[in-house]
């Protein structure tokens, strides 16, 4: 039994550095043996452990966390490991929520199912460490290590050098309307292996439910 944990077993940091140094290394060099590593018993119980420490709301199958404890998470997560291996993984719908925005109005907040958010957490955790090496020094959002605060503190770093002018910009709605062609297309400059980019493609096809 693998415990709960939330820090990454050696094991996967090990994959992790590997991944990002070739990466880094070779900035053309496109991935095509990763799916197995998704599936990897240890990386599926890791997901498992990040997904379930969020705490979020079950999904269209109102599964929760509490309910997979009762049942058995090994057999669960086996059984999850199964579909994964035997390619019959299939997404279920995504249900939406609307949240209210700081600023007045709302914004669609889209909730997998618990099944679909620890495959999606196991594929981050292979998939990360490459595209993190292609990223520039200077981004910071929706990376690993990062926060907002890292942003500040460096805003403020170069007000105290000199630089007095500061663009701020935001794109409406832009994960509403990512062209998924090219998202895949992005991708696919990295990783070539086609199991992977198939769950990217079922994840971006997946229904929503209101």
């Amino acid at each position: 039994m693998i415990g709960m944990s939330l820090k990454t077993p050696e094991k996967i940091r090990t994959l992790q550095r590997k991944l990002y140094l070739k990466a880094k290394a070779e900035p053309d060099f496109r991935f095509y043996l990763l799916y197995d590593k998704i599936h990897r018993e240890d990386i599926l119980y890791h997901a498992y452990s990040l997904a379930r420490a969020n705490k979020g709301a079950p999904g269209v199958d109102g599964v929760t966390f509490a309910r997979i404890e009762e049942a058995g998470r090994e057999q669960w997560l086996d059984g999850l490991r199964k579909d994964l291996q035997t390619k019959t993984y299939r997404p279920q719908p995504v249900r939406r929520v609307m949240i209210p925005k700081p600023g007045g109005g709302e914004r669609p907040l889209g909730i997998p199912t618990l099944r679909d958010r620890v495959v999606q957490t196991a594929a981050k955790l292979v998939l990360e460490p490459i595209f993190e090496a292609d990223l520039d020094a200077n981004t910071y959002g929706y990376r690993p290590g990062r926060s907002g605060l890292d942003a500040v503190k460096e805003v403020h770093r170069l007000l105290c050098k000199g630089h007095t002018d500061v663009v701020d910009a935001d794109l409406s709605k832009y994960f509403d309307t990512i062209p998924h062609c090219e998202l895949l297309a992005s991708v696919a400059r990295r990783v070539v292996d086609r199991h992977v980019l198939r769950l990217i493609k079922l994840w971006l096809k997946t229904p929503v439910e209101e």
